[in-house]
């Protein structure tokens, strides 16, 4: 039994051996010649940092002028709307209209989905984007209100929907605007 043991030691021994001998060159001379290529291809220099412009701070000087971002006191709003006679049209909004569902949006708030069409009318369908009814798609026609600016549907085509809105002008007037809502966008 003792012979037995050191028979397959030995026969193991070979066996392990022989394996580990036909590994010696397999992929190495090719393993050598692509680290070869790429040593030969590298950068052995780095370039320079490039120059550093310095700083100069920007001095803000209108500090007695109000904040575009904050909401204006009641006082001065309502006497920023007062008409100063010299509008170059009549247009204005309606106060009393009634308004459409659309109109709590504004125009970035919606996109342009598609449009449907029946024998009778074309429909533009209009993704929302934000608020409570996010990604409910709702369907438009022309004349119908829409944005936040009085706007009303002139046209609707297969890429755009065109809106004719009366937009405030800061002196007391108002003026038409077209604004489009885009496909896709």
């Amino acid at each position: 039994m003792k012979n037995l043991n050191k028979t397959s030691i030995l026969l193991y021994s070979l066996l392990s051996l022989s394996v580990l001998s036909g590994c010696e060159d397999d992929g190495m001379a090719a393993l050598n010649k692509e680290i070869d290529k790429i040593k030969s291809e590298t950068k052995k220099s780095i370039e320079p940092i490039p120059k550093v412009v310095a700083y100069e701070p920007f001095t803000y000087s209108a500090q007695e002028l109000r904040s575009p971002f904050a909401k204006l006191d009641p006082e001065h709003e309502t006497s920023s709307m007062l008409v100063d006679g010299n509008c170059e049209s009549d247009v204005r909004p309606d106060p009393n209209r009634q308004k459409y569902e659309m109109e709590r949006y504004g125009l970035d708030a919606l996109q342009y989905a598609g449009m449907i069409a029946n024998k009778k009318e074309l429909r533009g369908l209009v993704k929302i984007l934000s608020g409570d009814s996010a990604g409910v798609i709702q369907p438009v026609h022309v004349g119908e209100y829409i944005g936040l600016n009085n706007g009303r549907i002139s046209k609707i085509d297969s890429s755009q929907i065109t809106i004719e809105a009366i937009v405030p002008n800061g002196r007391g007037c108002w003026e038409n605007r077209t604004q489009y809502l885009v496909i896709g966008q």
